[in-house]
């Protein structure tokens, strides 16, 4: 046996590098027990939960995105061609360019208002438009999670906390002003005994 296999830290079976080794994870898998590591770990389920949920949240919102932005490129283009076609070919004097200016803002107008009155819209813009807020939502949950794991305040913590802030300052106010009139008065009753004979 060499000095290596009698190191306290071979292991029977392995190598001594692959003990080293061995060694060396052991005390990496050992590191989530101290610190937020630990609490972020111990719920690693949640965490993996939530960010598939995330992931189909974001697929859904590109799917409803890049159709949306179909529609609109569509729109565009359909304006587009028909101010081609509806403008003059010429400019030679003031009035083509103004007949070219009323082409456009007629050809864009009439597409864009036709694809904004579209039901087809409505509903790509309403699923876009959803899906982003299910995004936003599933973030805050995720940001909210990681505040809680590291013993930070979350928004509903500190909006609870602005509200008693307020509700202080109110009340403090409300005092001032009572506490002001009656010294008000104080001072009017002693100012009327200085000049009384």
């Amino acid at each position: 046996m060499t000095d290596d296999n009698t190191n306290s830290n071979w292991k029977p079976g392995l190598s001594p590098d692959q003990a080293k080794m061995f060694d060396m994870w052991s005390e990496v898998l050992k590191m989530p027990t101290i610190g937020p590591m630990y609490a972020f770990t111990k719920d690693f389920g949640t965490y993996a939960n939530e960010f598939v949920s995330l992931g189909k949240i974001m697929a859904d919102m590109k799917t409803h995105m890049d159709r949306y932005w179909s529609m609109i490129n569509e729109a565009y283009a359909k304006a587009s061609k028909e101010t081609a076609e509806k403008s003059p070919k010429q400019f030679a004097a003031k009035e083509d360019y103004e007949g070219y200016r009323r082409a456009m803002i007629e050809a864009f107008e009439d597409a864009f208002t036709g694809l904004f009155a579209s039901p087809e819209f409505s509903t790509v813009y309403g699923k876009l438009f959803s899906s982003q807020l299910d995004m936003s939502k599933a973030m805050q949950t995720i940001t909210e999670r990681n505040f809680k794991t590291l013993n930070l305040p979350t928004r509903a913590e500190m909006d609870e906390i602005l509200k008693d802030v307020h509700e202080l300052k109110e009340v403090g106010s409300r005092s001032e002003e009572r506490g002001g009139e009656k010294c008000r008065k104080q001072y009017q009753i002693s100012q009327m005994k200085k000049y009384r004979p």
